[in-house]
């Protein structure tokens, strides 16, 4: 039979970035220890509220599933004599397993040959006997990016364990953790229903936490419902005058702060509309998780919404929020009236003091690079950058020595998520170019998976500096990610890096630039006993790796990007042509035909030694055909390289397989004549450089009769 288990984890009042954590993590570890433990189930959910952890699993068996268990004993040479009777070390063994020798069997290890022993069928445990153990170690497993101990315990969570629920349909599960016993009880809204509530069965938990305590344990429902009171507010109260801004992250983090909500409109005073659009509705979202409300020109409003934890309001929670915003946006004018009295040159001085990071000097170091970088990205001091016009160079200058400024302003010390948002409004009241203002704003594009990319070139150019210099300043710092850890966000930048080459279109050698970006920091800082070379080779990998990454999320095949990266190809834009040309060309041509014959060659010349091909001592004809073919196809396939048309390199490659096919089917390499056979080797080195000149194609993993 069937049955549903339901477990809870009561807490102190969660943080919602643990509440996330938490939920995902009690789901897939419960999932795994239901799983190796034998334990059949229909399905697991996960749920939440600020002050516990829920997991529903339905259709729980009742019973583990049996085991088929594999004992082996002696060799099966050694389990009988030359009378074929059973010998000791047979009977030793057949009195381990308390059962007569005879039960015994013949067992095929695979790899490893004959054996005595016996299969024998474990039947599986009662469901309620081993779940203790299982939920139990359930919390054990559990972990957190903030965790903490708290008085007589000594585990770790990430607030204060309260009380624990576990109900199988309806019998509790009993186990001991932390100074408390599992039980059938609940707790409901701290304020509303502080008493504690039984749980009969696991069936009535959510109908009746939410009609006696108060409290609706699901997420969803939780998120539903202020979307419903807010619709309601702009539908029927405001009649389509007002909107609600409805920030995604805002919102996940309002659902879990309450555990039951009702949204309450505020207002505060009409003085600080002044301040810019995105700087007030920064301040009031900002802390106190409010949500701005827009008029109908778009304009923010001086109505405001508090979700409240709670039923009701008598005006008093009102009056206290709007209380609280207004002194908050009383602080935030006053910064935003402090630093209108300064210029980008005050706040450009002030970056001296900040330090980028340890022996990597400070922002304004920072600053003085990008400057470099950006030009160096765009050609800019070699006069052949991927633009028409003269004005970019100025823009890169201006914005690079701008960008980082807003971080010293007020506003931003005080709202940090408003960085860049500052720098744009401030550019702009101080008459900077747009193209300056907006590459201010963009360059931290992109700031997190599925962000939006730079809208301009200057933003893009911009954005790759500040993540190149960043990622090779903690490479030098010895500040790599690490297995999951990556506490610098590195791997996000290296992908930012990637997507806004390829929006860009821009064609640079990726080494050239972390060696470049690398000499600027070696001219100022000291980094002793560092191998230049390595560290730079560690740099390239990283980003290509991101490259990578991106293959593998959308299903694409890696050994394309292997056998490319063999050719030592380092430029993104390249890679992602010659990716695109290869993929195309497998989907239409047979590719052995130009993977196989370089498989050939390389097989030839490993371990050898070069010299350059002789003329005088080519004999044979196919040899001549293939020296003339090598010849012509490398002046051709160099002219189709500059002119980045892959796939006529594909198809010259495709017809120069037929040329060395049949030098190898009508000529002896190994002549016995060491200078003819030298200069076959020879030239076979430069039919495998002909095809290195797009990719290596042995490198590519392709099935005997298959086009891939």
């Amino acid at each position: 039979m069937k049955k549903n288990l339901l477990f809870e984890i009561g807490t102190e009042e969660l943080p919602p970035s643990c509440i996330r954590e938490g939920v995902s993590g009690l789901k897939k570890i419960l999932e795994d220890k239901l799983t190796e433990n034998r334990l059949e189930f229909k399905d697991i959910q996960a749920y939440c509220s600020p002050r516990r952890l829920v997991a529903v699993v339905r259709g729980l068996g009742e019973l583990q599933k049996s085991k088929i268990k594999t004992v082996t004993g002696p060799r099966l040479k050694a389990a009988f004599d030359k009378e074929g009777n059973f010998t000791r070390a047979a009977e030793g063994f057949a009195r381990s397993l308390n059962m007569k020798v005879s039960d015994l069997e013949e067992i095929e290890i695979e790899g490893r040959g004959l054996y005595l022993g016996k299969r024998i069928i474990e039947k599986g445990g009662k469901a309620v006997d081993i779940l203790p153990d299982i939920l139990k170690g359930t919390i054990l497993n559990l972990t957190f990016s903030k965790q903490m101990t708290w008085a007589g315990c000594d585990i770790k969570f990430a607030r204060p364990i309260r009380w624990i629920l576990a109900l199988y349909d309806n019998e509790i599960i009993k186990f001991s953790i932390a100074n408390l016993n599992s039980g059938n009880v609940t707790f409901g809204h701290r304020t509303l229903h502080p008493e504690p509530i039984a749980i009969k069965d696991a069936g009535s938990y959510f109908k009746l936490l939410q009609d006696k305590g108060k409290v609706i344990a699901n997420d969803i429902k939780r998120k539903e419902l202020i979307l419903n009171q807010m619709g309601k507010l702009e539908e029927k109260v405001w009649k389509g005058n007002y909107r609600v801004i409805l920030d995604e992250n805002l919102l996940n983090d309002v659902v879990n702060l309450v555990e039951i909500p009702n949204t309450i409109v505020g207002n505060f005073p009409g003085e600080f509309l002044y301040i810019p659009k995105e700087l007030l509705v920064e301040a009031i979202q900002h802390h106190q998780k409010y949500f701005a409300v827009l008029d109908k020109s778009g304009n923010v409003s001086t109505k405001f919404l508090i979700v409240q934890n709670g039923i009701r309001d008598n005006d008093e929670i009102k009056k206290g929020n709007e209380k609280v915003l207004k002194a908050r946006l009383s602080d935030a004018a006053f910064f935003y009236e402090e630093d209108r009295k300064h210029d980008f040159n005050y706040w450009i001085d002030k970056l001296k003091g900040v330090i980028f990071f340890s022996n990597l000097g400070s922002m304004y170091d920072k600053a003085l690079r990008l400057k470099k970088v950006s030009a160096y990205i765009a050609g800019l001091p070699a006069g052949s950058g991927p633009y028409e016009k003269d004005d970019v160079s100025s823009y890169l200058a201006a914005a690079s020595m701008l960008c980082k400024c807003d971080l010293v302003t007020n506003m931003v010390v005080e709202f940090p998520a408003l960085q860049g948002v500052v720098g744009r409004q401030y550019a702009r009241e101080k008459g900077e170019k747009s193209e300056v203002s907006k590459a201010i704003f963009e360059h931290y594009f992109p700031r997190f998976a599925a962000d939006i990319l730079p809208s301009t070139d200057v933003g893009l150019i911009l954005s790759i500096a500040d993540k190149i210099d960043t990622i090779t300043g903690m490479f030098l710092a010895g500040k790599m990610p690490s297995g999951s850890e990556d506490p610098f966000a590195l791997r996000r930048k290296a992908s930012g890096i990637v997507l806004s080459i390829l929006k860009g279109k821009y064609d640079f050698d990726l080494t050239d630039l972390i060696s470049y970006n690398q000499n600027l920091y070696q001219k100022s800082f000291d980094f002793r006993g560092i191998n230049d070379l390595k560290i730079s080779a560690e740099i390239k990998d990283f980003i290509i790796a991101r490259y990578r990454f991106l293959l593998e999320k959308k299903g694409k095949r890696l050994d394309i990007l292997e056998s490319i990266l063999g050719s030592g190809c380092c430029s993104i834009l390249d890679i992602d042509l010659r990716y695109k040309a290869i993929e195309e060309f497998i989907g239409s041509e047979d590719i052995k035909k130009i993977s196989f014959p370089m498989i050939r060659c390389k097989n030839i010349i490993d371990k050898k030694e070069f010299e350059e091909v002789d003329g005088e001592l080519l004999e044979e004809e196919y040899e001549k055909r293939l020296f003339s073919s090598v010849n012509k196809k490398e002046k051709a396939i160099k002219d189709l390289m500059c002119k980045r048309d892959y796939a006529s390199v594909l198809a010259e490659l495709y017809e120069f397989g037929e040329i060395v096919d049949l030098f190898f089917d009508k000529v002896l390499v190994m002549d016995k004549d060491k200078k003819v056979r030298s200069n076959r080797v020879n030239l076979i080195k430069k039919a495998v450089d002909l095809y290195l000149i797009l990719a290596d194609f042995s490198r590519l993993t392709v099935e005997s009769g298959s086009n891939v």
